[in-house]
């Protein structure tokens, strides 16, 4: 019990000097994006820089049950002339920090992105999905792959913001047995916010 406090202490102040960090730069807007579900939690901040379709990431995920925490830090290039199309798309790399049963600390970087299908026709509704895969030569201390998946059906329900259903899904492979363990795999309700 008292490893799982220590555990959540430290994901929060890692997290908080993370998202303080990011958001000291120029930005043309961005989305908060939270995501719970009955035993973890999932924040991340996705923001635009000026004038590019450079879009960067910072987040994590804490799963209570367990005491498993990640961080994560991306960048996805995204065509700036879609910004307010119905599909939008990116590709990038992300990198992960992990704290598991297995290690204390391991680190990830991880290829792949997202798609976001909103079209009008579907009076509010939408698809997401986005997808991040490390190999082992992407993964570093006892990790030998790690991968992260998320997908969601999503409803407008402000101008600037959509509600969600979704599952997603973090960990990795360890070199201590060849074991696979989850940082959180669940269904997940949640919002994001664009400004």
């Amino acid at each position: 019990m008292a490893e799982n406090l220590e555990s959540c202490f430290m994901f929060k102040k890692t997290l908080a000097a993370v998202l303080a960090t990011a958001s000291a730069s120029v930005f043309a807007g961005g989305a908060v994006d939270f995501a719970l579900s009955d035993k973890s939690v999932r924040l991340e901040h996705d923001a635009v820089l000026v004038g590019t379709g450079a879009h960067l990431s910072t987040g994590g995920i804490y799963n209570e049950d367990s005491g498993n925490w990640a961080l994560s830090a991306g960048f996805n290039a995204v065509d700036a002339t879609m910004a307010n199309r119905e599909l939008i798309g990116g590709v990038g790399f992300r990198g992960f920090g992990l704290h598991t049963v297995q290690s204390d600390i391991s680190v990830a970087i991880g290829v792949g992105g997202f798609l976001r299908w909103q079209p009008d026709f579907m009076n509010g509704l939408g698809l997401e999905g986005q997808g991040y895969v490390a190999p082992s030569i992407l993964s570093f201390g006892d990790l030998v792959d790690t991968y992260e998946g998320v997908g969601r059906l999503t409803y407008k329900v402000l101008p600037q913001a959509r509600a969600f259903l979704g599952y997603h899904v973090l960990g990795g492979t360890y070199t201590d047995g060849n074991v696979w363990e989850a940082v959180d795999s669940t269904f997940h309700i949640g919002f994001r916010i664009t400004y």
